[in-house]
């Protein structure tokens, strides 16, 4: 059996990741679930969250805006609205941006600016 998935993330700006892992996690709309070599097919709907990703024995992380995520034959292929790994964003940086979006006024679209903002805080939080 396969030891490693194949995975594609793609936002309309990017490629966030493309290459090899040893198993995923993603935040699905109900949950967050795991994905290992040998998984059966699936399409599910994403939330905001963080995806954790082993990459020879060791974790990356990268957030994401929600989206869809397809598994089939050890490959998994997630489109997303937007996302940033650790290496995108430092962690004051995203403070300063969640600092940004608490001062708006009250609306759905600052709903989901918070949301993104706090994803892009815990992804320097272990």
């Amino acid at each position: 059996m396969e030891k490693n998935l194949s995975l594609t993330i793609i936002s309309p700006d990017k490629i966030l990741y493309q290459g090899k892992v040893e198993s995923a996690i993603l935040p699905g709309a109900v949950g967050y679930f795991g994905i290992l070599p040998g998984h059966a097919p699936l399409v599910s709907q994403l939330d905001h969250g963080l995806m954790r990703l082993k990459i020879e024995g060791k974790e990356f992380r990268i957030a994401i805006d929600g989206g869809f995520c397809e598994v089939k034959n050890n490959e998994i292929r997630v489109l997303t609205e937007g996302g940033d790994s650790e290496d995108d964003i430092t962690h004051d940086h995203a403070e300063e941006l969640l600092r940004d979006i608490e001062a708006l006024p009250h609306s759905p679209e600052k709903e989901i600016q918070l949301k993104k903002a706090k994803v892009r805080i815990l992804l320097h939080q272990r």
